[in-house]
């Protein structure tokens, strides 16, 4: 038993209560594991089985020596698998791998709560990933968990300390959603982390041949929502929605025109005025909920240039953001729904659009010549591209012949295989229109979507990618949509690919529970746009649905704050009936003034009196006249003839002793 700094903080918690901590941090670090590289999630779970083997053995903690071994083979191991040591993904490895290397050293009441702390930020650092609705769970989970283990590392029970997690986050749950509402927001939400350069989020390549899309189909993940103005119901077939334009061939391989090459200053697009004035315009404005991947955005055909500041069309009219980020995203844009893009076409983009590998599928070149002897018109021209696939019998389907041995693959499909999904008969439309010198590009992106009609909004997923051609008419000096597809199977287009595919291949795109999959979708539209997208445009809209949009800004301040009073009270009762519950000022005072100078077990210090305590103090020279008076009072209280004095005198006894501990 010696004097020390304040001990209490130096305890060791016991065991049960450090494994209850070590449960947790598996569960803060779970989304994770699914996000960041197998290798770390794999090292992650190598040392936190490690830490937990160490409670059943007499190691306390590991040396330091060790603890900064680990930490640069951490650091390396990290650097080498994930590439960088700066950046989203490296940053919240080493994050994640740090903090189960502190729980290492978690020796130490103070070490667990910097634990617990630590694992906080980790919280944040795993909705960095995802945000979908189903990270609202976990979090729910995490903070409750959070919550209690406080309780536990302050000496309640287990019992107890998870019955007041519950009633706290309950109770604290009211004031959040005020807090949620009417905090200032930026103009965009809060996810502002630069997005890697190797991550892929819809899944759309920038390179292009057989079998890129189809495979794409398969998972049939959210791509993103969309809510039109006006409750406008587009129809599925004018639904084109351009993400990336293909216009250089190598070796049979699409890729994507670089976007460098802007053709901007080319495009001639009307402006909203003039087309509102059209009567047979289709403009219309919609709202994006989207995952950023590297700023693509998709865009119905065709954007107009009067778009958002951070905002830019570039090659194809496709349109992007010009500083991408990670996390999902609200985007406003209008488009003129029509298959027509005007364009002034000069000789270096009619050499790049008409340009194809050398030697490659001679079949489909002849052909091309015989059709283009048959038409007067590129768009007659184009009829009969259409004919042949409609009279030669070709099908729709997943799964098409291919022939792997030969180069000539486009040959393959038009002449012997006549299988294939969009991406072979738009890779077959292109060939045929450049070689006989007609300008021609593939586009890339989502055709159709799905209508939820009970809250209006559209979910266009990866089911919904789509690839079709624009073919140039120089006859009126615009390029003109053609859908391939639509020659072999008009459904396609109208109604959606199931619709259009065998029974035994749509089978796989429909959910396995319907009724479960229309409340995750409905959930999951909610969650993005009033949750994961609340940005200033939200907050207003809340504030005109309470009618509090126009209304001086004194009034509305003393709005907010009367209803952060209102439902801060119900915690702030509970809180303070919970302090009066359990409160014992003279058991606590005299408690914090031995665990403030005297190191021992719990047994051994309260079994140490207040004269015993008194001749402790004044051996090492710190009893002063405050403390006397202190000690004084309390023996009289409780050994003394007067009683204990009521529950006021008690607490101010406590609050000059707590004063008298730190100025130790």
């Amino acid at each position: 038993m010696w004097l020390a700094d304040p001990v209490f903080l130096r305890k060791s918690p016991p065991v049960r209560t450090q494994f209850i901590l070590l449960i947790m941090l598996a569960w803060v670090a779970l989304p994770l594991l699914f996000d960041l590289p197998l290798s770390v999630g794999v090292a992650f779970a190598l040392l936190w089985m490690g830490r937990i083997a160490m409670l059943f053995t007499s190691i306390k903690k590991l040396p330091l020596w060790a603890l900064v071994i680990l930490l640069l083979a951490t650091s390396v191991w990290v650097y080498f698998r994930v590439g960088t040591i700066i950046g989203r993904d490296a940053s919240v490895s080493l994050l994640m791998l740090m903090i189960v290397l502190k729980a290492f050293e978690g020796e130490t009441l103070r070490d667990w709560q910097i634990l617990l702390l630590a694992q906080l930020i980790l919280m944040g650092g795993g909705l960095l990933f995802n945000q979908s609705i189903l990270m609202a769970p976990w979090l729910v989970v995490a903070l409750f968990c959070l919550i209690s283990s406080l309780g536990l590392l302050a000496g309640i029970k287990p019992v107890t300390a998870i019955r007041q997690g519950a009633l706290i986050l309950i109770l604290s749950f009211p004031l959040a959603v005020i807090l949620f509402m009417v905090v200032p927001r930026k103009d965009t939400p809060l996810w502002g982390v630069p997005q890697p350069q190797q991550s892929a989020v819809t899944g759309l390549s920038d390179t292009l041949e057989s079998g890129n899309v189809s495979n794409l189909i398969l998972s049939n993940e959210l791509a993103f929502n969309v809510i039109f103005d006006n409750d406008v119901i587009p129809r599925n077939a004018d639904m084109y929605w351009r993400v990336m334009v293909m216009g250089k061939n190598e070796n049979g391989i699409w890729h994507a025109v670089k976007e460098q090459y802007t053709d901007e200053n080319t495009l001639q697009l009307p402006g909203r005025a003039l087309l509102a004035q059209q009567a047979n315009s289709k403009m219309v404005g919609y709202q994006l909920f989207i995952q950023d991947d590297h700023g693509r955005i998709p865009a119905l055909d065709q954007p107009l240039p009067d778009v958002q500041a951070d905002l830019s069309r570039r090659v194809g009219n496709v349109v992007r953001v010009n500083s991408s980020r990670e996390g999902l995203r609200r985007i406003h844009l209008y488009s003129q729904m029509t298959p027509y893009l005007r364009q002034q076409m000069d000789q270096a983009l009619l050499n790049y659009y008409t340009q194809l590998p050398a030697r490659l599928n001679p079949e489909t070149r002849r052909l091309a010549q015989q059709l283009a002897g048959k038409s007067n018109s590129s768009e007659e021209f184009i009829r009969h591209i259409l004919t042949y696939f409609k009279s030669s019998h070709f099908q729709y389907t997943l799964t098409p012949k291919r022939n792997q041995e030969t180069q000539n693959k486009t040959d393959y499909f038009l002449f012997e295989g006549r299988e294939g999904f969009c991406e072979d008969y738009a890779d077959a439309m292109v060939w045929l229109a450049r070689s006989i010198g007609v300008p021609a590009r593939i586009v890339i992106g989502y055709q159709g979507g799905e209508y939820h009609p009970e809250n209006k909004f559209w979910q266009i997923r990866s089911k919904d990618a789509h690839a079709w051609t624009e073919i140039w008419i120089a006859e009126k000096g615009l390029w003109k949509r053609v859908d391939p597809t639509s020659a072999v199977s008009s459904v396609r287009v109208e109604k959606g690919v199931e619709s259009a595919l065998p029974a035994a291949q749509s089978a796989g795109l429909a959910p396995v529970y319907p009724l479960l999959q229309k409340y995750l979708d409905n959930g999951q539209f909610y969650w993005q746009q009033w949750v994961v997208n609340y940005d200033t445009g939200s907050q207003k809209s809340i504030l005109s649905w309470l009618n509090l949009k126009d209304i001086p800004v004194y009034v509305l301040i003393i709005v907010i704050v009367i209803a952060i009073i209102i439902t801060a009270l119900p915690l702030v009762f509970w809180l303070r009936r919970q302090g009066n519950a359990q409160s014992q000022p003279l058991t606590d005072g005299i408690n914090l003034l031995k665990q403030a100078v005297i190191e021992g077990g719990e047994s051994e210090i309260s079994a140490i009196g207040p004269l015993e305590l008194q001749n402790i103090l004044a051996k090492h020279n710190l009893l002063n006249d405050d403390l006397i008076a202190l000690l004084n009072q309390y023996i009289d209280w409780q050994y003394g003839a007067t009683g204990m004095p009521d529950k006021r005198s008690q607490r101010k006894w406590l609050r000059k002793m707590k004063q008298a501990v730190r100025n130790l």
